[in-house]
Order: C-alpha cells, then structure tokens, then sequence
C-alpha cells in the first residue's frame, strides 16, 4: 500500500492565475524565470502559453470560485433576517415605553400638553 503523503501531488490553478503567470512571462520574465518564481515547471507553462494562443485560459470562474460569492449572498441574507429579528423589539420596546410613561402617569398640567392632539385617556 502506497503512503499517499509521499506522492506527489497535483495542484490546481485558477484561470485567472494562468492567465497572470503567462502574462507576466510573456514580457517581463523568461519562463524559466518565472518557473523559479512560481516553483512551477517550465513545460506546464509552455502548456498555459499553447492554450492561452487558442483561447483555451478562460476567465470563468471555477466552483471553488464561486463557492464564496454564493455564500457571501447567504450570509449577507441571514445577516439582514438577524437585523430585523433584533431591530423589531427594540423598535416594539420604544413604541411600549412611549406609550406606557404618557397613558399610566399622573395626570397633571405638563403631562397634559404632552398627550398627543385628539387622544381619550
């Protein structure tokens, strides 16, 4: 049996990383500069060069990259549900104490021109 940590393992990239690395060697570096750089193989992005000529570095983005957009738009909406779960009883709990200290207090001349035009108490 075959320890997996002593592979070697195959790492993923981006379209948008392609896209930059070749970009970068296609002026600024050589590609072994940028193979030293990036510690990836020169071959590999002679690959990424080949199919960055035939439109094959696409910028779509990937599940992985789309993941956090989506999750950001579920958080940002149970985000707004805990707003107003806790905004409607400190809303409630101002109206009541507004209510409460004009209609239970005593009844005097002050507490008299503060009781709302038209109001029966």
């Amino acid at each position: 049996m075959r320890n997996r940590s002593m592979g070697k393992q195959r790492r993923k990239f981006e379209p948008g990383f392609k896209q930059q690395i070749v970009q970068v060697e296609s002026g600024l570096l050589s590609v072994s500069a940028a193979s030293r750089k990036y510690q990836i193989s020169g071959s590999v992005i002679d690959h990424w060069r080949r199919q960055a000529r035939q439109g094959g570095l696409e910028t779509v983005p990937s599940v992985r990259e789309k993941f956090p957009e989506q999750e950001n738009r579920e958080l940002k909406e149970k985000l707004a549900e805990l707003y107003l779960e806790v905004d409607h009883p400190k809303k409630l709990g101002d109206w009541l104490r507004r209510h409460k200290s004009v209609s239970t207090s005593a009844i005097t001349a002050q507490s008299l021109t503060r009781l709302p035009k038209g109001s029966k108490s």
